[in-house]
């Protein structure tokens, strides 16, 4: 190991337990009635003495936001957005299908002035900082400029689609957004030159808008929002992305601090636009909301959706951004530094997780780290609509044994393609396979959390959801305090009670989307710390062969199915010698044809018996992936072998959609019928059965005939006529505990597994 530093990541940060003083209400202040179809436009006025909205019921209604009394009523058409002039005289409705621009007098609620000369439906308003431009958009992708005083056309040009317009503070720019390109056009007002497309990794864009400074230019759309810089074109920002949710709407508060996203179906987001951290999810009943506004003061957060309601939030300003002490002790003439050159192509002061070895290489070229990962989703996403975590990809660091409460860890990314990537830090987890992150925080992308922990998404993790787009990520912790820093600078900090040392930490690469294959370059890795050793006094080990204990074996085996024999499995002679059935690793899954036996077949079962290892085991987990499944029920069957062999009477066959005991355990049988599930995951505890799913509980028992297990196996039930077909994947077994409390040794040989070896009982 050579000086230098190493890794990755471009990005980071996190959404905090120690949040500013007083942010947000959790229910709105005020809620306003009248309206009676849904809401789809809100604006303040400049004074912030009126609020303006406009709906479906074909009316606007005008408010006053601090009583919450009506002002008065204006009919119009249903769709179209509005827009206040400087002063707040003026409204402007964009008609909709009346192709028209209407300009209101909101003192008396009469109609001023109509702007004719679009051919397209009119759906967007907007004016300039000064007042004296208007600026209007129509389906047909269309703006047109207009002297609002006498109506007079100034500009027109073509902007392919539009969705949302808005001018930038000083008027430099306007720019538009664009659902079915996507991307964001950013334009010279006063030329309608165009200066920059932007093309967001978002699939279709709903709303833009400019922060108070004039060039941040803010586009969402599905599944996220992204930051721009309207003068050079830059992407400065991305956000958390939820590939399954759209963003609807968007507006900054007027001191550009706070940045306010409305959703389908799940409310309002609260970000911190300097840290990029997620503040709060407001929410408002399960609605779309299709536009937010603040107040002029920052205060009120205005909000209209589907519900026919106006929601009027109090808004706290945030606090000035206080930067921490460095912590004591990391820093002085004690601290030792350990880095990482990436110029052992062996990468022998890291551990591999083997099983994934068919879909990731980790390899050094020229000093540097580069990973490429092929995706790894199961066909699947998983309840957030984002990748399953099962596609993480690690190599844990093993150069030595690091036991610290105290430790500062630097990284730097050079390239990413179609990936996210990152560090973790934390504790060993109970078991590695099933959540490697359940006792560590991940620094990953625009994301900070606890991936294993269930509330990380929801915000009652401790870490916060973060989205900035960092090239270097320094992250220091403190007895159970993680500061985060880039190039220098302080970026947020936070607290947990669960990890006061830490023991475990690596590299993450995550595929970014099902489309393609992932690409990596890494560079620059340190740790330091008062309790790291020096660099060239480790000596390196990083297979450890140490006998198991008693209780539980740590690591697992994995089926990878990329060996085509399939020399860990024994097919039941029928199925061979019938020609019946095909069992084939292909592409690194199990593909199973199964012919069916009578044109009229009650049932039929094939089973794929597992003889990699010996098992005979009180305590395990074990798990696969069904990716599909034509015709059959399939899954897994455990249980023991009786005298004659038989495993269909000693077993239980716990299914995708099913769950069957054997014969003569009828009367202790379960009762289980379900959708069909996208990986069974069962865990053994001498004659207690639990059944998982996408790491949730779906049903557990006890058979207390049943002490023990040595039968294991994939199964399959076919009752239709035509062919049946099912495509499996990694088939894991974990967490074993010997039966008789035999000791268990692993020794880490050969192939097709993470530690794959003989298990040999003693």
């Amino acid at each position: 190991m050579q000086a230098n530093h190493f890794f990755i990541i471009t990005l980071v940060l996190i959404l905090a337990l120690g949040l500013p003083n007083s942010i947000f209400a959790s229910a709105p202040e005020r809620t306003l009635t009248g309206h009676i179809d849904t809401v789809l436009s809100v604006e303040f006025s400049p004074e912030g003495n009126m609020l303006a909205t406009k709906s479906k019921d074909k009316t606007i209604r005008l408010w006053n936001p601090d009583s919450g009394s009506l002002l008065r009523t204006i009919d119009t058409n249903p769709r179209g957005g509005i827009a206040f002039n400087k002063d707040g005289s003026v409204l402007a409705s964009a008609e909709g299908t009346d192709k028209v621009v209407n300009l209101w007098n909101t003192g008396t609620g009469k109609l001023q002035k109509t702007l004719g000369g679009h051919l397209g439906n009119v759906y967007y308003v907007t004016f300039s900082p000064n007042g004296d431009v208007l600026a209007s958009g129509d389906s047909d992708g269309n703006i047109i400029l207009w002297n609002p005083d006498t109506g007079q056309l100034l500009r027109t040009w073509h902007a392919d689609t539009l969705d949302g317009l808005t001018f930038s503070a000083d008027g430099k720019f306007l720019a538009n957004g664009g659902r079915d390109a996507p991307n964001v056009k950013v334009w010279n007002s006063d030329t309608g030159q165009l200066l920059h497309t932007l093309e967001p990794d978002v699939d279709g864009v709903f709303d833009v808008a400019f922060g108070p400074e004039g060039h941040i230019l803010a586009s969402v759309g599905w599944g996220g929002m992204d930051f721009w810089d309207a003068n050079t074109g830059e992407l400065l920002r991305s956000f958390p992305r939820e590939s399954g949710r759209v963003y609807l709407s968007v507006a900054f508060s007027p001191d550009g601090k706070t940045v306010a996203c409305g959703k389908d179906f799940e409310g309002i987001s609260l970000w911190d636009v300097k840290k990029g951290m997620l503040l709060k999810n407001l929410r408002v009943n399960r609605e779309d909301v299709y536009d937010v506004a603040f107040s002029p003061d920052g205060r009120t957060l205005a909000s209209v959706g589907d519900s026919a309601q106006v929601h009027l939030w109090e808004i706290m300003p945030l606090d000035p951004i206080t930067v921490p002490e460095f912590p004591e002790g990391l820093t002085g003439p004690d601290i030792k530094t350990w880095t990482e050159d990436f110029n052992d192509v062996d990468l022998i002061s890291w551990t591999k997780r083997e099983h994934q070895r068919e879909k990731v290489v980790w390899q050094t070229i020229d000093g540097k780290l580069h990973v490429e990962t092929q995706p790894f989703c199961n066909g699947r996403l998983n309840v957030n609509n984002e990748l399953a975590l099962y596609t993480n990809y690690m190599l844990e660091f093993t150069a030595f044994p690091i036991e610290a409460e105290q430790i500062r860890v630097k990284l730097k990314v050079d390239t990413l393609e179609n990936a996210n990537a990152g560090i973790f830090i934390g504790k060993k987890p109970d078991t590695l396979y099933d959540k490697p992150f359940q006792h560590a925080y991940l620094f990953a992308n625009h994301t900070l959390g606890e991936p294993d922990n269930n509330n990380w998404r929801s915000g009652h993790s401790s870490a916060p959801r973060i989205g900035l787009n960092l090239t270097e990520i320094d992250v220091v912790f403190d007895r159970g305090h993680f500061y985060v820093y880039s190039d220098g600078k302080y970026i947020v900090d936070f607290q947990t009670s669960s990890i006061k040392t830490i023991d475990y930490l690596g590299i993450a690469v995550f595929v970014d989307n099902c489309g393609g294959n992932a690409a990596v370059t890494l560079d620059h890795f340190e740790i330091s710390g008062p309790t790291i050793p020096a660099e060239g006094d480790v000596i390196v080990e990083p297979i450890d062969k140490k006998p198991i204990d008693e209780k539980v074996l740590d690591d697992f085996w994995v089926e990878d199915f990329n060996d085509g024999h399939l020399d860990s499995w024994t097919e039941a002679k029928h199925q061979a010698e019938d020609k019946r059935v095909t069992w084939q690793a292909k592409d690194g899954h199990l593909d199973v044809w199964i012919q069916p036996l009578l044109a009229k077949a009650l049932i039929q079962t094939y089973e794929l018996e597992f003889t990699g290892l010996p098992i005979k085991a009180e305590k395990l987990r074990v798990k696969v992936d069904v990716l599909e499944a034509h015709n059959a029920n399939v899954g897994l069957f455990i249980g023991q072998y009786d005298d004659g062999n038989n495993i269909s009477r000693r077993t239980y066959k716990i299914l995708h959609k099913s769950i069957w005991g054997p014969i003569e355990f009828r009367g202790q049988n379960p009762e289980g019928v379900y959708e069909n599930l996208k990986d069974i995951e069962i865990v053994f505890d001498k004659g207690h059965f639990e059944l998982l799913s996408e790491g949730e509980h779906i049903l557990e028992f006890d058979e207390p005939n049943l002490r023990m297990v040595d039968c294991l196996g994939i199964i399959a039930y076919t009752t239709e006529v035509p062919l049946a077909h099912f495509v499996m994947d990694n088939f894991i077994i974990s967490d074993i505990s010997a039966y008789e409390k035999k000791s268990l040794n692993v020794q880490a040989q050969g192939k097709a597994a993470v530690l794959w070896g003989e298990l040999k009982q003693k």
